[in-house]
């Protein structure tokens, strides 16, 4: 009996032992996992607070800015610059909160990246249009995604104005 005591007591201590280990290992786990930056989302709160005001300053814009497809080709392609003169004057306020800040959270540079393909894309449409010979507005495909929808699905409440998108 004496034995069996000792055996009990022995095994108490081990069992004790291996569950505090796997509570250190689990709550270092989770201390990790709660601190790594997601790459597909800015989780960033200077950047999606800037993103957001500057977003909604740019969408006031590029609205007032839309014009019918019937309006004449020169009203045009001044609108298409005007809308993309706002999108980058976007960027330039999110690039104002510095590349400390923006290399934080990872996809923060990819996205202003992103915008950037959105303007040249439109770019190249205005300068077709300006030749009387407009191209469709051709939107590029990076890393096998649509550029609208790694614009769209980074966590941050600026979506593309649809008038950004058929110009």
């Amino acid at each position: 009996m004496a034995e069996d005591a000792r055996w009990r007591a022995w095994a108490a201590r081990i069992a004790v032992v291996v569950a505090g280990v796997v509570v250190a290992v689990a709550l270092m786990e989770l201390w990790d996992f709660a601190n790594t930056d997601d790459p597909e989302l800015i989780e960033s709160s200077a950047i999606s607070r800037t993103a957001g005001v500057a977003c909604a300053t740019m969408r006031g814009v590029v609205t007032s800015e839309a014009l019918p497809t019937s309006a004449p080709l020169a009203q045009r392609v001044g609108a298409v610059k005007a809308q993309n003169d706002a999108v980058v004057d976007m960027l330039t306020r999110l690039r104002s909160l510095g590349p400390t800040v923006l290399d934080e959270d990872q996809p923060a540079a990819q996205w202003i990246e992103d915008w950037e393909r959105l303007v040249a894309a439109r770019d190249a449409y205005a300068r077709s249009l300006a030749t009387g010979k407009p191209k469709p507005l051709k939107l590029p495909v990076v890393d096998g995604r649509p550029l609208v929808e790694r614009l769209n699905d980074v966590g941050v409440n600026c979506r593309v104005p649809v008038v950004l998108l058929a110009p």
